[in-house]
């Protein structure tokens, strides 16, 4: 549908013809200021639309996660197992109540990608120029591109965690940034521990799952072809 949208934009605009013989001619669509600048903002929307599905995705897992925190864990439920987890619960929050937040946190994202994809168009064209040879503009290619994915990897943490205090508390986008970031750096001892080992956890997960694939792989081909 985006393609097909893209497509439409693209087509508008004065149709030039450039007679180049009598063997063939090519037509041209030249683009007024209006549509080239609703080009740029439907390339920009797909990173928006992008970033706002990752949002809702981390969304769904941060309320799937507190239904089962908040939910009876000494009854069983029917499937035998005690406490809740709901994903369709933090589907409804998302497109409910918090359409708009994770919206504004989508925006925040898709500008900082913009950033990088320009500063990444001009970097590759002083590069192209001949000015990437030269040792002062690597290194300052190098720290300003270090600066964004850093940068971009600080508003995803900021956005996780403003979401996360924004599905405990119904608040909206700013004030949760805001007051998560201080609880952050209130407790920071303890939140350092707890990404700790959560990060330990997932490294071994990532591990036992690159290992078991590994060995499905090796086994699956070897049953396909002896020789292997």
């Amino acid at each position: 549908m985006f393609l097909a949208g893209l497509v439409c934009v693209a087509s508008i605009g004065e149709i030039t013809v450039e007679d180049e013989g009598w063997e063939y001619q090519s037509k041209d669509v030249v683009w007024s200021g209006a549509t080239e600048a609703m080009f740029w903002f439907m390339c920009f929307g797909f990173l928006w639309v992008i970033a706002f599905i990752m949002a809702m995705n981390e969304f769904v897992t941060i309320v799937a996660a507190i239904t089962w925190y908040y939910s009876d864990k000494t009854i069983p439920d029917a499937d035998g197992i005690a406490g809740d987890s709901d994903v369709s619960v933090g589907m409804g929050w998302a497109v409910r109540y918090h359409g708009g937040t994770l919206a504004f946190g989508s925006l925040i994202l898709a500008i900082v990608w913009v950033i990088r994809i320009v500063f990444e168009y001009i970097a590759k064209k002083a590069e192209a120029a001949g000015a990437g040879e030269n040792a002062f503009t690597k290194c300052l290619i190098g720290c300003i591109r270090c600066c964004l994915s850093c940068f971009e990897r600080f508003v995803r943490y900021i956005n996780r965690n403003a979401y996360i205090y924004c599905a405990l508390t119904g608040e909206g986008f700013c004030s949760s940034a805001i007051n998560s970031f201080v609880l952050i750096l209130k407790n920071s001892a303890k939140f350092g521990f707890v990404e700790g080992i959560a990060t330990c956890f997932m490294f071994i997960a990532k591990f036992f799952i690159a290992i078991m694939t590994t060995l499905a792989s090796f086994f699956i081909m070897k049953a396909m072809d002896n020789d292997i």
